[in-house]
């Protein structure tokens, strides 16, 4: 009888336990931001790795702002579209003077950043941020081309960079984003004709 008595005990902790630990795994599940909220984050990157003309690069830090405008992703509950209005970020002069913001034809373009349930990994959310690159390097020597280069060098992504992002919530402080594939960039005008070619491009969520 005791001996029953307490293996009834046991299994009856057990089940509390998992009980405990499905609850905490519920309560940890992130929500996903409500379509029509208008979301800003501060930006910082630890800088730009490229080959250009078939040197390997490396600009310095970057710093700057993106704003997201939630909306519902038609046929898919589990996700929504983080449309990006506003994503810049920017380096001192001493470091080339670079500025990367998003195409602004892209701003209507078909490619959508999409922010989603991470199956594969519950309860975290995986964020695609699909970018229009619009570089501008004001001193043009940081990238090995003569100091007395005087005109700035404009470089566009010849498609969206896709950046990937597994995050706690959104948005999240500390949240980091990589490079998927490696994006060819063009002179304006001149699409097909690549002159360089970003290798990584890390991003991190500094504040919001």
């Amino acid at each position: 009888m005791a001996t029953g008595a307490v293996a009834a005990s046991a299994v009856g902790v057990a089940v509390a336990g998992v009980a405990l630990a499905a609850q905490r795994t519920e309560q940890v599940v992130p929500k996903l931001p409500a379509p029509g909220a208008t979301i800003e984050v501060d930006l910082a990157s630890k800088g730009l790795e490229l080959v250009f003309v078939g040197q390997k690069v490396k600009t310095g830090p970057l710093r700057g702002k993106a704003t997201f405008e939630i909306e519902s992703n038609k046929g898919d509950p589990s996700s929504v579209q983080t449309k990006i209005s506003e994503f810049y970020l920017t380096s001192p002069a001493k470091q080339g003077g670079i500025t990367i913001a998003i195409e602004p034809a892209g701003r209507n373009s078909k490619d959508r950043s999409v922010l989603r349930h991470n199956r594969s990994e519950s309860p975290k959310l995986q964020h695609t941020l699909k970018v229009p690159l619009n570089i501008t390097v004001r001193y043009p020597e940081i990238l090995g081309l003569p100091a007395d280069t005087e005109e700035a060098l404009t470089l566009k992504a010849e498609d969206a960079a896709v950046l990937i992002g597994r995050l706690n919530g959104f948005p999240a402080k500390g949240a980091r984003y990589k490079l998927k594939e490696t994006t060819e960039l063009s002179l304006p005008g001149q699409p097909g004709n690549e002159v360089a070619t970003i290798l990584k491009f890390p991003i991190r969520l500094e504040g919001f």
